[in-house]
């Protein structure tokens, strides 16, 4: 009898045990997350007038991300598995040495795997030429950088088992930005020429003091005079908490160290703004001087508020693809544009938004090919693409579009050259033009795709266009 008993006790204590992640939701059901994923919504059992046949499965995926105490129990297995046993409970999160964490998008350069043609850095440095070139003819000032993956700068704290690859996007991008003449601030040298450690340990990004270390860089680097002693006042305090810690240790996530400088902000915000990290900022500073447009990814949070204090009115973009056009609409004489290593082919895949320098035709011939040619609406400008084929190109090939008006004399630009990924590895020979729509003749209008090789200009593709 006793026995039986302890019996019943026992599966009383296993079917509350096992009821209690359900039976709990009613009063600490899990309705926020710090891990990159969307949590599922309640399923409906109906849904436009017929029944949701997989209405049970989405019940299971819904309770999956909402049972009680889930990230509770998530952040515990986190700790146990990454503080003891140094093994990673996320994909996206790497455990180094010392407590330190990486992110595991950073490894393809980290290891120099998967990485870009020569023919697509080819197009990168082709693109960001001609964004430099349409800065310029307006009167701006262009630079650009790399925020460094935080492996690059700081890789003593790697596992072991990851062995440094010596070549990657990166050493092979800059000599050739260089070459080419492009305006670029090279911060992978200042951070490792500084002798400090500016990385935060459970963080992707720089701390406050990198952030102004790379600032007073791009400043340098715009022929730019600041103060030096506005920021000898600081002070450390252990209030940031890092996107990496947050992503792998949940509610767990501890705050680490920060410098935080005693200067008092005296710009002020044009827009609604919540926080950087806002996709479109605008500051205004009295005391400031000069315009600014900057084009950055989320290294670019830490720097918003220094170089913010250091021009009248700053535009700050994290909107993709760059849209270029708003140097009509602002007219900055200052254009930065920011972008971290890891993301590097982003400047071969999304052009931005400018129409392309033109350019002068020479002796035209003709010849046919597999070269595609597709015209699609974005907004107020019409988007001419395609693919050229592959037989004719060569690695300084690049693109020309005429327009060419039934009635009118022809305008022709210079296009982007764009690679895309595909399953047998990288596609580098596609092409991408934006033309405005106001700026087109009315009636049928001719598009020639024209491919330039050396001195030779040659018609691969035609599209007609009718406004």
């Amino acid at each position: 009898m006793k026995k039986k008993r302890w019996y019943l006790i026992y599966i009383a204590a296993v079917l509350m045990l096992a009821a209690f992640p359900f039976v709990g939701m009613s009063v600490a059901a899990s309705n926020e997350t710090t891990e990159n994923k969307e949590l599922a919504r309640f399923p409906r059992l109906r849904s436009d007038g017929t029944w949701n046949v997989r209405y049970l499965s989405q019940m299971g995926g819904y309770f999956e991300d909402h049972f009680a105490f889930r990230q509770e129990l998530v952040a515990a297995n986190a700790l146990i598995r990454g503080r003891l046993l140094g093994v990673s409970a996320s994909d996206q999160v790497l455990v180094g040495k010392d407590g330190w964490l990486y992110y595991t998008g950073t490894l393809d350069d980290y290891l120099g795997r998967n990485q870009m043609s020569e023919k697509g850095l080819a197009n990168a440095v082709h693109n960001i030429g001609l964004m430099q070139q349409y800065v310029e003819d307006r009167g701006s000032r262009f630079l650009i950088t790399i925020a460094p993956n935080k492996n690059s700068v700081y890789d003593s704290h790697m596992p072991s088992n990851y062995l440094r690859s010596g070549e990657n996007n990166h050493t092979r991008l800059t000599p050739l930005l260089k070459q080419a003449g492009i305006h670029y601030a090279d911060l992978h040298e200042i951070f490792e020429e500084s002798g400090e450690c500016l990385y935060l340990q459970g963080d992707s990004h720089w701390n406050n003091k990198g952030a102004l270390l790379v600032c007073r860089k791009l400043l340098d680097g715009l022929d730019r005079e600041y103060d030096g002693s506005a920021y000898d006042s600081w002070e450390v305090r252990k209030e940031h908490t890092g996107d990496l810690a947050e992503m792998l240790y949940s509610v767990a996530a501890k705050p680490e160290d920060n410098v935080y400088y005693d200067r008092i902000p005296i710009y002020a915000y044009v827009n609604d703004v919540e926080d950087t990290e806002e996709d479109w900022i605008e500051t205004i500073n009295p005391n400031g001087q000069g315009r600014l447009l900057m084009f950055r990814d989320s290294f670019g949070n830490s720097m918003l508020p220094i170089l913010a204090n250091e021009f009248e009115y700053g535009y700050f973009s994290r909107l993709v693809p760059y849209n270029l056009s708003n140097l009509d609409k602002y007219h900055p004489e200052y254009v930065v544009v920011e972008r971290v290593e890891r993301r590097l082919s982003f400047f071969a895949e999304q052009p931005p938004v400018m129409e392309g320098p033109v350019r002068v035709l020479e002796e035209l011939r003709a010849a046919a090919t597999d070269t595609t040619v597709s015209v699609r609406e974005d907004g107020s400008w019409y988007v001419v693409e395609g693919t050229l084929d592959s037989e004719y190109t060569q690695k300084d090939s690049r693109v020309y579009v005429s327009v060419r008006p039934e009635n009118g004399e022809s305008v022709t630009y210079e296009a982007f050259l764009t690679s895309s990924r595909e399953e047998e590895g990288w596609n580098d020979d596609g092409y991408q033009l934006y033309l405005r729509q106001a700026s087109l003749p009315r009636g049928k209008v001719n598009l020639d795709i024209i491919l330039v090789n050396g001195s030779t200009q040659t018609i691969v593709g035609t599209e007609e266009l009718k406004g």
